[in-house]
């Protein structure tokens, strides 16, 4: 089972939230804090048409294809939510696409203070918990 968290999404102005379980994905490789979400949660739950306009840019795939991705620059505040707790907040940017999955982009995940221990089995902490605490990935 791949490593998958329960987040809380809050726009800027903290006007919407939504809570998504996503991916912790180190192959989305950012050079900033960045979240790929579906684009109903971008225009349904968070309506980030109301307070930024997005920029279009085109990103390159693991496979080495290119996709062109919607994004809401420092849009929303991202924090894991665990059964003891939060991680802090973190400033992100947010790529829409027509993806079912939320995916955490590698700078998100270090921001966040996410250690994926084992990537198979879900099994992840914080990086403060190291050696004393596992986390298993949400269901």
């Amino acid at each position: 089972m791949p490593v998958k968290l329960r987040l809380k999404l809050s726009r800027i102005d903290d006007k919407y939230n939504v809570e998504v379980i996503a991916y912790a994905n180190s192959g989305f490789i950012a050079s900033e804090a960045q979240l790929l979400v579906p684009n109903y949660i971008v225009i349904e739950k968070l309506k980030l048409d109301e307070i930024c306009k997005p920029i279009t840019i085109t990103k390159y795939l693991a496979d080495g294809s290119r996709t062109t991705l919607h994004c809401y620059k420092n849009s929303i505040y991202v924090e894991v939510i665990t059964e003891d707790g939060s991680s802090r907040k973190v400033l992100a940017t947010v790529l829409s696409s027509s993806s079912r999955y939320v995916l955490i982009s590698d700078y998100l995940l270090s921001e966040l203070g996410i250690c994926i221990i084992d990537a198979r089995e879900g099994i992840w902490c914080f990086r403060d918990e190291l050696g004393k605490k596992f986390r298993a990935s949400i269901l």
